[in-house]
């Protein structure tokens, strides 16, 4: 398809040759950038990996790599968005699943730094309270709004987050089958009537689910003021940001665009073109900036990993100890 005028048609994507037409070198700075990037990510991640192999203990070796690896995984996808415009969506669905099982091996380190649910359970004492009806699930009447920690709400908590890449996959099959079969239309209009406004609303309802789960970890933690010797809250908050760069981000971007806060470039890209430009040199800067933090958190945590799991179980044994002080003396 040809067109002579992008702003003629505000929802035209460009093919890579109208690009390179239409923007001339900006259009190899871009390709470069995407290219340099994904190459830096590749030595940072390869630098990571090899201390991981090589001191990690098997526990936490796997969830150290999967997380470690978001954000080489993240330059490829954007690398591959440059070159391919037009499979962005299903691009972007597709890296939500990556960040779906990131999010549970960060979950399954957090357990493991805790000395495993037992020592999370023993670390937050009897005594304590949690508001477990807190975002983004604070209207959820099924919850308590505050109550103890006990091994089933962590089983809960971990199971939340541990779903989002199993329904997402499932609902990402569901939907290109679906689209294949001509039930659902590429860019369709939002109607009640189509199959992918209820496939949608079970995907954002999986990550709400999950992100409460990840986001009570995370508050259980702090509020506790544990896990400090390895860095806890500056991971946590890395991976409160990515979430809502992946998540939220191009959602921003693209109401912007829908409400003609974006205009096009005449005769070069239309404005869902602009928009799509603009993500990619968000996420460019952004993945650079986040995957170098990403090495210097991680570069030495195998062993803070390891000094984290002793203390947290120096910790432990100290509060059983004053427990049972307490106990005698009563």
């Amino acid at each position: 398809m040809v067109v002579d005028d992008p702003c003629t048609n505000p929802k035209y994507l460009p093919t890579v040759p109208e690009l390179i037409e239409n923007l001339g070198p900006w259009s190899f700075v871009l390709y470069t950038a995407g290219a340099l990037n994904t190459f830096v990510q590749s030595l940072l991640f390869l630098s990571l990996l090899r201390k991981i192999l090589s001191s990690a203990t098997s526990t936490n070796r796997v969830s150290m790599i999967w997380i470690t690896s978001l954000y080489f995984v993240l330059s490829l996808f954007i690398l591959t968005d440059v070159f391919l415009p037009r499979a962005g969506d299903f691009l972007w669905l597709t890296i939500k699943i990556y960040v779906g099982i990131t999010m549970g091996h960060f979950v399954d380190l957090t357990v493991y730094w805790h000395g495993g649910e037992t020592g999370l359970l023993a670390g937050a004492g009897p005594d304590t309270s949690f508001r477990f009806r807190t975002a983004p699930c604070c209207c959820c009447l099924c919850l308590p709004t505050k109550s103890r920690l006990t091994k089933a709400k962590v089983k809960l908590m971990r199971g939340s987050v541990y779903q989002i890449p199993y329904t997402q996959s499932f609902c990402l099959i569901l939907l290109i089958s679906l689209q294949m079969a001509g039930y659902v239309k590429y860019k369709q209009v939002f109607s009640l009537a189509s199959p992918s406004t209820y496939i949608t609303i079970i995907i954002t309802v999986s990550f709400l689910c999950g992100l409460w789960g990840l986001f009570m970890f995370f508050n259980i933690t702090q509020q506790l003021h544990l896990l400090q010797s390895v860095n806890y809250r500056r991971k946590s908050n890395l991976m409160r940001v990515t979430i809502a760069i992946i998540n939220f981000q191009a959602m921003i971007i693209n109401v912007c665009n829908r409400l003609g806060w974006i205009s096009c470039m005449p005769g070069m890209l239309s404005a869902t073109g602009v928009a799509w430009i603009i993500k990619m040199v968000c996420l460019l800067l952004e993945s650079l900036v986040l995957g170098s933090l990403t090495y210097v958190l991680y570069t030495d945590d195998v062993k803070a990993g390891e000094d984290g799991e002793i203390a947290s179980a120096a910790r432990v044994e100290s509060d059983l100890t004053v427990s049972t002080d307490q106990s005698s003396s009563v």
